[in-house]
């Protein structure tokens, strides 16, 4: 079997990890752009496993498809749009989607909590050392929509659902799950939009997505509505987003991906009293390259002996 290229920039998040499961194969790292390309050319792997995030971003890896003895990339995450496009017929495609589902759930029920219950405007008053009780209105009964039901959407449904939350979702294919009360096709968006106390954002970034929530979608929000954003940014119109926090259409937001990343010190997103700001962080839980790496370890024993690799993702 040829080198194995590991596209990461911290080789020993989980090279112990590769090495003791694989004695035989040998794996190369990858920590720079530069060795990133030196890889390819060097070894012509069949086989790379790419962890893109943003201390390694997307350009560092868009290389990687087009090199002519790729055959299979295992994407370290759920995001495969820094890839795009690639010769299905020559290169298959899997990522870790699920891996870390659960625990950016938790993030976004965490970010509801402390929209919903009054936190940031309490933080506030604990800085200003002012004793003033507010009133707010509890999750319990309150309508979430969730836009993208895969595995995240469903960690995010389920926690609603044990808050006592009323679920409605959309999904590609609508096809009924336990965790949501009701499930829609894309077509119902903006027919859901005016009902939903919270929307949380889960789809890929494609030509369908891109600025699925349009000036027109965020005014049909009900008034008062809380957004939650953790897909991609530019599934969101930002300008309109900011102008409907500032009229008060909006109650608050809970962003962890915007248009530009890092978010510019200049976006006044930055100051707003009713926005949570996250910096593309909502499932950085400790240890997560080497989550990634375990399900690539899985796949790669899949690979080795000609069966079904999992995750697999089309474009």
């Amino acid at each position: 079997m040829r080198p194995v290229l590991i596209a990461h920039n911290e080789p020993d998040d989980f090279r112990d990890l590769l090495a003791g499961r694989f004695p035989g194969v040998e794996f190369v790292y990858a920590a720079t752009a530069e060795g990133v390309a030196e890889g390819l050319a060097r070894h012509d792997p069949e086989v790379v496993f790419s962890v893109k995030h943003p201390g390694f971003p997307g350009p560092v890896h868009a290389p990687i498809p087009t090199h002519p003895s790729v055959r299979w990339i295992q994407v370290g995450g759920s995001g495969f749009d820094h890839l795009q496009p690639w010769d299905e017929a020559r290169v298959t495609v899997t990522n870790g989607a699920g891996v870390l589902a659960p625990y950016l759930a938790e993030s976004v029920a965490g970010a509801m909590l402390a929209l919903g219950c009054g936190f940031l405007g309490y933080l506030e008053q604990q800085r200003a050392r002012r004793w003033a009780p507010v009133s707010f209105t509890p999750l319990r009964g309150r309508t979430l929509l969730v836009v993208g039901f895969g595995k995240i959407g469903a960690c995010v449904a389920r926690n609603a659902k044990a808050l006592g939350m009323r679920v409605v979702a959309i999904r590609g294919r609508p096809a009924p799950h336990p965790a949501a009360d009701e499930m829609h096709g894309p077509q119902a968006l903006e027919t859901l939009l005016p009902e939903a106390d919270f929307v949380s954002l889960h789809v890929r970034l494609n030509a369908a997505t891109h600025g699925l929530l349009s000036r027109g979608a965020i005014a049909a929000m009900k008034p008062g509505a809380v957004l939650v954003n953790t897909s991609r940014g530019a599934v969101v119109d930002e300008s309109a987003l900011i102008e409907a926090l500032r009229s008060g259409h909006l109650a608050g937001a809970y962003l962890d991906v915007f248009e530009t990343e890092p978010l510019p010190a200049t976006s006044p997103l930055w100051s707003m009293p009713n926005v949570l700001v996250t910096p593309h962080a909502s499932d950085n839980v400790v240890g997560w390259p080497r989550r990634f790496a375990e399900l690539f370890a899985d796949n790669l024993e899949r690979w080795r002996s000609g069966e079904p690799l999992q995750n697999v993702v089309s474009q």
